[in-house]
């Protein structure tokens, strides 16, 4: 067998999903501020700020949903990466990770 060292997809994948991780709140809530001004009505009355209000609750769910959905898609690839790698496929990883290989 060869000799095994460590992944470099596999650690960038593990420090993507801590980053993630740890602001996923934050970027979830990002436009829940601006959801409950507008609920409020103090900023903005009428038919077309209640269109208003509804687009942007919608996306503020719409944006829950798709970091969730980010971190799953991140914890997925980083379960399906070994943690170890040959030295040959190290070297390609390094290349995918610079941006010199596709």
């Amino acid at each position: 067998m060869a000799h095994q060292v460590p992944s470099p997809m596999h650690q960038a994948l593990s420090d993507l999903y801590q980053r993630i991780q740890q602001d996923q709140a934050a970027m979830a809530d990002a436009l829940k501020d601006a959801c409950q001004r507008m609920g409020a009505r103090n900023a903005w009355i009428g038919p077309t700020a209640d269109s208003w209000d509804n687009d942007l609750t919608g996306h503020s769910r719409s944006l829950a949903t798709s970091i969730d959905a980010t971190v799953a898609e991140v914890a997925s690839a980083l379960n399906s990466t070994p943690a170890t790698c040959s030295a040959g496929q190290a070297a390609t990883e390094r290349m995918v990770l610079a941006g010199r290989m596709l």
